[in-house]
């Protein structure tokens, strides 16, 4: 049984409603606003015959969310396609690398000119070459200059994954403090500081700024949302650091240009979000349900109190350390002013919920936002890969994202005592 298949065994009721979604998407769709995008792809020798190449949406969890379309791999070629009725972004990876979890994937817009990928494998890094709309191709000259300006040091450490290899097997690594973990850290390192000489020595950025800037396309504005994608996440990690305005400047450029385009309303929506969340304004308000069939408005649950929210998922084990890390302040300042909220991202069902509760001990009220029926993790600019903590005031203002529980510690010891 592929991944794939077992996924979908354990997900029928997802799968089935996302192919009933993707069937009423295509009876409604005439012939003048849709199209059908159509992608080949050759060259992928690395993939044994019958594996699957998977299209996903840009911003999709591998995880949980099925793909919009499949092929299987023979001869090291691929063909698939899909129907779409405006360009959006998506991606192509191969199955084997997601049960392997460490993969490379292959971003593409969906237009109405058949996409061919190339693939080519040099130093043990995979690479592609693209055939198709000027959009895709120009998205594609971006990523291969860099690949190529990066091909020295992918030789260096082919070299020493290749010895590494030798002595140790494909998943081997030597034991820690021994003198051959010595060596191999030293050399993983001088590859780093060799990518960081070759890309200032390159003007590899210069010249990607100039591009962007006088040659204006949607590979482009991908390239822009991009940089904000960073500079947001950035700014996540450090509230008091402001976004670098030169992206904020490009950004203003392209917006009046592709006023329709998915990546604009994706990027309005981000910043709009980060804006909504900076500490001093007040939480975005929602309402949930809880475990036991009641509707709570988080708003009436903290009121006049300091809180968190604590937002999880029984899969995300990261999430749930942080959680339990919770426990003993809420237990020592439950009967002071402080409450905690919990609201669960889950799929299908809330067996596993229910288990993680029991299992970790949670002793707060428990929302859950079931297959993304609420939008928390929107309105809290949240990834699907994990969830989020919200340290908020008496006044309902947020003061922080958490990013480590002593500062909760911290600030309930000023405002409510040791």
């Amino acid at each position: 049984m592929t991944l794939f298949s077992k996924h979908y065994s354990m997900k029928n009721r997802r799968v089935l409603f996302s192919a009933f979604l993707i069937a009423v998407s295509f009876l409604s769709c005439n012939r003048s606003d849709s199209y059908i995008v159509k992608v080949t792809g050759c060259g992928l020798d690395s993939c044994a015959d019958n594996s699957r190449m998977l299209v996903f949406s840009y911003d999709a969890d591998f995880r949980f969310d099925a793909p919009v379309a499949s092929a299987t791999v023979v001869d090291g070629a691929f063909s698939l396609s899909f129907r779409d009725s405006v360009t959006r972004v998506y991606e192509l990876v191969a199955e084997e690398d997601i049960r392997r979890g460490s993969f490379m994937t292959y971003t593409f817009f969906s237009d109405d000119e058949p996409l061919h990928f190339t693939f080519i494998r040099k130093y043990g890094v995979q690479r592609a070459e693209v055939a198709g709309s000027p959009d895709n191709e120009e998205l594609y000259l971006y990523r291969n200059r860099w690949h190529l300006l990066c091909e020295p040091a992918d030789s260096l450490e082919y070299e020493v994954d290749q010895w590494r290899v030798s002595k140790y097997g494909a998943d081997g690594y030597p034991e820690r403090g021994s003198a051959d973990a010595a060596r191999l850290y030293a050399e993983y390192e001088m590859i780093s500081r060799m990518l960081d000489s070759l890309k200032e020595a390159s003007g590899y950025e210069e010249w990607l700024y100039d591009r962007i800037c006088h040659h204006k396309t949607l590979a482009g504005l991908f390239r822009v949302a991009q940089a904000l994608d960073r500079e947001l996440m950035l700014v996540d990690r450090n509230p008091e650091r402001q976004i670098d305005t030169m992206w904020l400047g490009l950004y203003a450029d392209y917006r009046p240009l592709y006023p329709d385009s998915w990546l604009v309303h994706r990027t309005d929506g981000l910043l709009a979000t980060a804006e909504r969340l900076r500490p001093g304004q007040s939480f975005p308000d929602f309402s949930a349900p809880s475990m036991d069939g009641s509707r709570y408005r988080l708003s009436e649950l903290v009121e006049g109190r300091i809180a968190v929210l604590d937002c999880w998922a029984s899969w995300c084990l990261p999430c749930r350390r942080h959680s339990i890390e919770l426990i003993p302040l809420y237990e020592k300042y439950r009967d002071r002013g402080f409450t905690v909220v919990g609201v669960a991202r889950e799929y299908d069902d809330l067996d596993d919920m229910r288990q993680a509760i029991e299992k970790d001990g949670y002793p707060w009220v428990q929302l859950y936002d079931l297959d993304n029926t609420e939008g928390i993790w929107e309105l809290y600019g949240l990834s699907t890969a994990g969830g989020g903590i919200f340290l908020i005031d008496r006044e309902g203002r947020i003061v922080e994202k958490v990013a480590d529980i002593e500062s909760v510690r911290s600030y309930l010891e000023e405002h409510l005592g040791r």
